[in-house]
């Protein structure tokens, strides 16, 4: 593809891995974010569910995948690398960093109800999973 200038061309897999790194990151977000509302039965309702499932984890994927997107061009734009795999390998490790930490912010803020009444009486009153590791705050 000649004449084709950045970021088409022979550097467009990192620019596709990028956000679909991103779109990655924010579904397991997403399944973790379930995963720990259902464990602990905190705004585990079908009009919770419902909210959760149609409105906020599309939008949180998107923003992962814009996030992811954005952090990756902002690399590429720094660092230019010569290669389409030093691009793969400079991009898709920063999409992946930006895309795990809007993911365990997300986590933090929509999977642990705090002070939720939950029913399972399987999570304290922070409704932080005993499966989740101590050392990472949430």
């Amino acid at each position: 593809m000649r004449g084709i200038d950045w970021p088409s061309g022979r550097f467009l897999p990192a620019f596709v891995l990028g956000p679909l790194t991103g779109v990655l990151c924010g579904y397991l977000a997403a399944s973790l974010i379930m995963r720990s509302r259902a464990y602990c039965d905190a705004g585990n309702e079908p009009g919770h569910r419902f909210a959760l499932i149609f409105f906020d984890l599309p939008a949180l994927m998107l923003v992962c995948a814009l996030a992811a997107w954005i952090a990756s061009g902002f690399l590429w734009c720094l660092v230019r690398p010569a290669s389409w795999k030093a691009a793969v390998f400079t991009v898709v490790p920063i999409s992946l960093e930006v895309g795990l930490l809007i993911g365990w912010a997300a986590f933090a803020s929509l999977g642990t109800l705090d002070g939720y009444p939950g029913d399972s009486g399987l999570c304290p009153a922070s409704n932080i999973p005993p499966w989740w590791p101590s050392w990472l705050p949430a």
